[in-house]
């Protein structure tokens, strides 16, 4: 059986909650926020803590730190130090907390001692799950209650997860009510394994017409719009095995494909829910049947590197005969079949994503591909060479 790593996004909160887990086979972001939570808990004065390139530790804690009205710095990579902030800062300092932002923008994270309203409502202008979780960690660590609109539902880990600990919070049409004052039960939580993981492993299954199946991956219907995607291109996709543990589903995945690949359109309210695997995408795109169109995604700018434009470079490099173009949220891919098997050499801007997929292209075409770096592939996915290689024996 083929091991993947612990869901990262389910992970991450539970290291921020210290809430005990099977720590095993995690990647570095989640080692990082584990490492940084733990120092937090033994507090010190003026605390500096190092996230490494957890962009999801570090905008959580944000929000859990400033909810306790502690004082403390969170500093974080060169990568992690370039990516924006204010979309916790500023609804935080609304709600009471001091934060400050190297130009008003980035990491470090500078938080002074300050006190929440005890009662906040916001709603979300970008459909964000870090941002809401961030919230309601504050609301949390505060003792407050607060009320989110969410018009556009993204990722809801933490809402299952305070649920499953017996926290008092519920929706309510589009809205999350959430009353922080009432203590958490502290529970061990059985983490499924990570679907963004598997889902390197169902494209190589359908573009290499392999059936392998994926035991027990988390399949939170937030979580899951790329299956549909898949669908929609012309895969076949099989859930056995559904179960609910921790307050989150789980099952086996076996996806496979009985016609060839088509291009989709996909933009809106599809895409909170398809933002990490949207390279992955593209990626498939390139071996389908007509035109591929992504829109409503400026989110992919903002994440480890600018994901539009370094996709769209290295893949002009990988196929220089491919159609593309590029727009401020998204992208277009003409697939082209003239393709030459000579080795190239892509840039990765240090994100993980990038490599991953690019590695699933090589596995259909045969083409060696030369990475500058495939270090930050083990902040994700530990081991993903190796599995890759005894998925392929």
């Amino acid at each position: 059986m083929i091991e993947l790593p612990k869901d990262k996004s389910i992970a991450q909160r539970c290291a921020v909650l210290n809430l005990d887990f099977d720590e095993s086979f995690i990647g570095e972001d989640i080692k990082n926020t584990l490492q940084a939570a733990n120092q937090f808990a033994e507090y010190n004065k003026d605390l500096t803590l190092n996230l490494g390139n957890s962009g999801t530790g570090i905008r959580l804690l944000t929000g859990y730190i400033a909810g306790s009205g502690k004082k403390c710095t969170l500093i974080g990579d060169k990568s992690l130090s370039n990516r924006p902030m204010r979309r916790i800062s500023d609804p935080l300092n609304t709600w009471g907390a001091k934060i400050s932002l190297r130009e008003n923008k980035y990491p470090p994270i500078e938080i002074a001692e300050s006190k929440l309203q005890s009662n906040f409502i916001y709603e979300l202008e970008i459909p964000s799950a870090q941002i809401k979780s961030c919230l309601l960690l504050a609301a949390l660590s505060s003792k407050t209650k607060i009320e989110i609109i969410e018009k556009i539902p993204s990722r809801d880990h933490t809402e299952r997860l305070l649920q499953e600990c017996d926290a008092m919070i519920f929706r309510e049409g589009n809205k999350i009510i959430f009353d922080g004052t009432k203590e958490i039960t502290k529970k061990f939580i059985d983490v499924p394994k990570d679907f963004s993981s598997a889902a390197y492993l169902i494209a190589a299954n359908i573009l290499t017409d392999k059936d392998i199946p994926l035991i027990g991956i988390g399949v939170n219907k937030t979580r899951t719009a790329f299956l549909d995607v898949l669908v929609e291109m012309g895969a076949k996709i099989e859930l056995r095995n559904g179960c609910v543990i921790s307050n989150e589903q789980r099952a086996d995945i076996t996806a496979s494909l009985n016609k060839n690949l088509k291009g989709i359109s996909i933009s809106g309210k599809k895409i909170p829910n398809l933002i990490d695997e949207i390279p992955l995408i593209a990626i498939m795109a390139m071996f389908a049947e007509g035109k591929t169109t992504i829109r409503d995604a400026k989110e992919l700018r903002y994440k480890e590197s600018d994901r539009i434009s370094l996709l769209l470079d290295n893949m002009k490099k990988f196929n220089p005969n491919i159609g593309l173009a590029e727009f401020e949220d998204g992208f277009e891919i003409i697939p082209s079949k003239n393709l030459n098997n000579d080795s190239v050499d892509l840039e990765t801007g240090g994100d993980h994503r990038i490599i991953m997929s690019f590695v699933i292209a090589a596995l259909v075409t045969g083409k060696k591909i030369n990475f500058d770096e495939t270090e930050s592939v083990e902040t994700s996915f530990p081991g993903f060479f190796e599995v890759i290689k005894a998925w392929y024996q």
